[in-house]
């Protein structure tokens, strides 16, 4: 009978080294967190930071009701309203099995104003943490926006999950 160093070296030496990085990957990140979680995610702000490479200072009011975000896990489709302008785009998403996390991240069109630039966000949602009944879930989130190089702003607050609609499809 083989020892344990034995079979973990004979098997490793069978795996080629490319399929380390893949193994790791498909352990943390995994569509499962995300297929679980349908219906749209209504984001609202409720704490706000302006950082620069020197500080971060923490904004306190007129921002809550100016900032939000909606996310459909279903679609991947991720809107950003962010005071005068909202920006919409179909977003990369990534789960982490083990912090229970989705992030989304993406280059959002401006949808009010189109002549302004696009806008990179990720909405990180943390999925592990939903608290509710079957007809509303909520969970904390962080938003990262208006990255500059030199700048950047997050919000962090809690989202909504809505079921999907009844009858509709998914």
């Amino acid at each position: 009978m083989l020892s344990r160093d034995s079979c973990f070296h004979s098997c490793t030496r069978h795996l080629a080294p490319i399929a380390y990085p893949t193994l790791l990957v498909s352990l943390l990140f995994s569509p499962g967190v995300l297929a679980q979680q349908k219906g749209e995610f209504d984001c609202r702000t409720s704490v706000k930071y302006e950082c620069t490479a020197d500080q971060c200072e923490r904004v306190t009011e007129d921002f809550q009701h100016q900032e939000s975000f909606l996310y459909n896990a279903k679609t991947g489709e991720l809107s950003a309203c962010l005071w005068t302008n909202c920006y919409s785009a179909k977003t990369k998403a990534f789960t982490v099995k083990a912090g229970g996390a989705i992030t989304a991240i993406g280059r959002l069109i401006p949808v009010v104003h189109p002549k302004n630039k696009p806008l990179v966000v990720s909405l990180t949602i943390k999925t592990s943490e939903m608290e509710g009944g079957a007809d509303e879930k909520k969970a904390p989130f962080t938003a990262i926006w208006n990255y500059g190089g030199d700048k950047l702003t997050f919000d962090m607050g809690e989202c909504v999950l809505k079921p999907p609609a009844t009858g509709s499809k998914g």
